[in-house]
Order: C-alpha cells, then sequence, then structure tokens
C-alpha cells in the first residue's frame, strides 16, 4: 500500500502520512519495481532502443511494447549481454513477432540470439537518417546563403512553391550536391512502395547507385543498407517503428537535465521508473 501511494506523491509525504521512515517508503515503492510485471496481454511487436544519459558514451537501453506503447524494463546499460538478459526476461519468445530497432550491429545479434524467430525491423527513420548524415557530410563544408541548408534535409513535398524554387537554384549551382539530394530524396521515396517486393527492387537499384555515385559519404552508405538489406525490408512485414520509444526517451532526457544530470545512477533509475512506471534490472 505504502509503494502504490509512493507512485502518486513524494516519498516524503507518504512516510509522514504514515509515521514511517522514508528509507521504508523508498524500499516498498522500489520493491514493485524489482520484479517483471505480468502483462495484459503478451508482447506481440516491441521496440529496443539506447539513450545517452552521460557523455561521453553513457548509454541505457529500453524496452517498450509498440501496441500499447508502455514500458516494459529499462537497463543501465547497452552491452550485449545485459541487453540479451533483459529480452530473456521480459520478451517471450513464443509470443514476439517482430523487434524494431536502429542500425546497431550489437542489439541485432542480442535479438537473433534470444528471439530466433522474431524478425528484427530496421528502424524506418534510422535509415532515412543515413541519407541525411550522408547529405550534410556532402554539403556540410561548403557555406550556404539564407536557409539552403534547412531546405535540403526538408522533404521536397513540403516545401512551398519559393523555397522550391531556391532550393532548385542552389542543386542546378552545385552538380555534386544535386546527385547527393537526389539520392537522399530517392531513399525516402523508396518507402512509398506499395509492397515489400518493390521496395526490395528499388532499395536494390538506390545501393547500386549510392556505391557507384562517387561520393565518399553515400558509398559508405550504401555499404551499410546492403548489411541491413533484411532488416530494411522487414518494414513491409511490420510497418513498426520506434517514434513512441525515442518520444518517451526524450523525456528521460529531458528528466536528465531539468537535474542538471545525476552522478549517482540509482537516484536516475529511481526517477526514471517514477516517469515512466516500468521494471529495473
Amino acid at each position: 500500500m505504502i509503494g502504490a501511494e509512493a507512485e502518486e506523491t513524494t516519498v516524503r509525504t507518504v512516510a509522514q502520512r504514515h509515521g514511517v521512515s522514508e528509507g521504508l517508503v523508498q524500499r516498498s515503492w522500489l520493491e514493485g519495481h524489482l520484479s517483471p510485471a505480468v502483462p495484459l496481454a503478451p508482447h506481440v511487436l516491441i521496440g529496443l532502443d539506447g539513450f545517452c544519459v552521460r557523455r561521453p558514451g553513457a548509454m541505457w537501453t529500453g524496452l517498450w511494447d509498440l501496441e500499447t506503447r508502455t514500458p516494459i524494463a529499462v537497463i543501465g546499460s547497452e552491452r550485449k549481454a545485459d541487453v540479451q538478459r533483459m529480452l530473456e526476461r521480459h520478451a517471450d519468445r513464443a509470443t514476439v513477432r517482430a523487434v524494431c530497432i536502429d542500425l546497431s550491429e550489437m542489439e541485432r545479434q542480442a535479438v537473433q540470439l534470444v528471439l530466433p524467430d522474431a524478425a528484427i525491423v530496421a528502424d524506418k527513420f534510422h535509415v532515412i537518417a543515413l541519407a541525411a548524415r550522408a547529405l550534410h557530410e556532402v554539403h556540410g563544408e561548403t557555406r550556404r546563403q539564407g536557409n539552403t541548408a534547412w531546405l535540403l534535409q526538408r522533404g521536397v513535398e513540403r516545401l512551398h512553391r519559393v523555397e522550391q524554387q531556391q532550393l532548385a537554384r542552389a542543386l542546378r549551382a552545385d552538380a555534386r550536391l544535386a546527385a547527393a539530394w537526389r539520392l537522399k530524396e530517392e531513399l525516402r521515396g523508396i518507402y512509398r512502395a506499395p509492397t515489400g517486393a518493390a521496395a526490395g527492387r528499388a532499395l536494390a537499384a538506390w545501393i547500386e547507385d549510392a556505391a557507384s555515385c562517387g561520393l565518399a559519404p553515400f558509398e559508405r552508405t550504401a555499404r551499410t543498407l546492403r548489411r541491413w538489406r533484411t532488416e530494411t525490408l522487414n518494414y513491409w512485414r511490420y510497418p513498426i517503428t520506434n517514434a513512441v520509444v525515442e518520444g518517451k526517451h526524450n523525456r528521460v532526457k529531458t528528466l536528465k537535465r531539468r537535474g542538471y544530470g545525476y552522478r549517482n545512477d540509482r537516484t536516475f533509475q529511481y526517477r526514471i521508473l517514477n516517469l515512466i512506471h516500468t521494471s529495473l534490472m
């Protein structure tokens, strides 16, 4: 009862209400998060994603149910062994059909070991971001007038007529930039393919085009997508993304900024639990 009350108000308030120590309230509250809760329905589509809690390089990992948009677990690590244990504890091989991840080889290997029958879906936004970053590398060293750099990254269908004309002038003036922008837009266009077969043909053609375009950033992107071709095309089997996961993890990052960072990882875990009500490993 005390632990449940601590979900809705501060530890100190609950302790004063019941005449007990704050330590007892905190332990009672934490007890409810130390064992995995039984889900109302089996997890079928899940999202796995890491988020940075401290620079340089301190990454944690969250696991979410994409159908119910609810958290499953969070761990203070991104190591393959730790992610594997989290999946073994919270993801049932018999029910999970697809797992959405970013382009992380470590996450892919962990999922393949624990959930060999599940389809791995490369997150759509991370795939498109590869081309966006490659485009930025092509034009990044050249100063552009006005908001041209922003127009290059914006989807062409979202631009007004004046913006389209401004972008067209910039592309006519630089052949390398025009080629990079075209490749970026063509990769975005693959996700409008009506079927997986059509997407497969379009992706194969894009990889060959990018690999021979003479632009090093896009040649690198082509090699990456060649390794992740199956996972990219799995989107047409299971059209899921980690958008909700990224959004929730942004809330965690906001929590970190509001606290001006946390030196004590355990304290930060308490704050995350209170924010998203998930299991802690």
